[in-house]
């Protein structure tokens, strides 16, 4: 059986309308603006609408005080070359977007729905998607020290040129979802990966790994 391939999103931002730090704020809906050069340190976005739009150069808070973005949905939308020490979007929607040239210490994005989406040569400390919906994601050339996947529901999902430090999905739903090249030291949630693809020497390299959770000794 063939790993059907994430399917890619559809981004047109054309011309864009210069955005400015005031134009951002909680339930508010932005459509085709621009936003570059921005501190977003303790702003509060949460359920903002972000519609054909780009973000380039955006500081998305401190790890104490990061942009609310709680329930925020981005759609058509690129950001590029941005930093956030900690991103906080739990419930949140990332569709048809491009995320680009990033830096994120803590992901905190939980119970969210990510549909058509490129992480393109980002660096990632930690990513947590416990309980999130993931449809046709590419994490394209990244650094990922750990990702969180329990509980998630992940529909063609792939990795290429990427590195994971810690695979996590713990009782998540796996279909289509393209590891191979991954070398993990650390898989939680073994037993969960019914619907991953791996390749041969992975098997060889995940042989101890998948012994230690399943609990089966090797002498």
């Amino acid at each position: 059986m063939t790993t059907e391939a994430p399917r890619p999103p559809k981004i047109d931002n054309g011309t864009l309308t210069p955005g400015y730090l005031g134009d951002i704020g909680s339930e508010e809906f932005i459509e085709g603006m621009e936003f570059a050069d921005l501190d977003l340190t303790e702003v509060d976005s949460s359920l903002a609408t972000f519609l054909d739009s780009s973000l380039i150069r955006v500081n998305f808070g401190e790890a104490e005080a990061p942009v609310n973005l709680t329930g925020t949905r981005f759609s058509g939308t690129t950001i590029a070359d941005s930093r956030a020490d900690t991103w906080t979007m739990p419930r949140g929607n990332l569709l048809h977007s491009e995320i680009s040239g990033t830096r994120i210490g803590a992901g905190v994005v939980h119970d969210s729905v990510w549909e058509k989406v490129v992480i393109n040569n980002c660096r990632i400390s930690y990513l947590n998607l416990r309980g999130a919906k993931l449809a046709d994601v590419e994490f394209r050339d990244c650094v990922i020290d750990e990702i969180d996947l329990d509980r998630a529901k992940v529909s063609r999902v792939s990795f290429p040129g990427s590195t994971v430090g810690v695979f996590q999905c713990e009782g998540a739903t796996l279909g289509n979802v393209d590891i191979r090249g991954l070398q993990p030291h650390k898989i939680s949630g073994v037993h969960s990966l019914r619907g991953a693809t791996i390749d041969e020497t992975q098997l060889m390299l995940f042989a101890e790994l998948f012994a230690r959770e399943l609990g089966i000794s090797v002498e």
